[in-house]
């Protein structure tokens, strides 16, 4: 979770998206999109002292994939995660 100062409606649709392509970008460097039955990223927001970004990430893949989901979902989190403070630096918001 990252808690960061008010965002624009414009700023904050930026940002989410950021973050939503780092985690996509993140599971497809790590998983074929053959095997991924689904992908499922949530990027939400809530304005409390700031604005609090949360991301989770559902990933289902085929039967014959031996990797630990649970993971890598975390770790897609963590890269969407990034992503929103690395773009929220770059526009000096955080």
């Amino acid at each position: 979770m990252v808690i960061l100062k008010a965002l624009s409606p414009s700023d904050l649709k930026e940002v989410c998206e950021a973050g939503e392509t780092a985690a996509r970008q993140f599971v497809l460097s790590k998983l074929d999109k053959k095997l991924l039955r689904s992908l499922d990223i949530q990027v939400t927001s809530e304005r409390k002292g700031g604005t609090i970004f949360k991301v989770d990430v559902f990933i289902d893949v085929e039967p014959v994939v031996e990797i630990d989901v649970d993971k890598l979902a975390d770790m897609a989190a963590d890269a969407a995660l990034s992503a929103i403070d690395e773009r929220m630096r770059d526009k000096k918001l955080g």
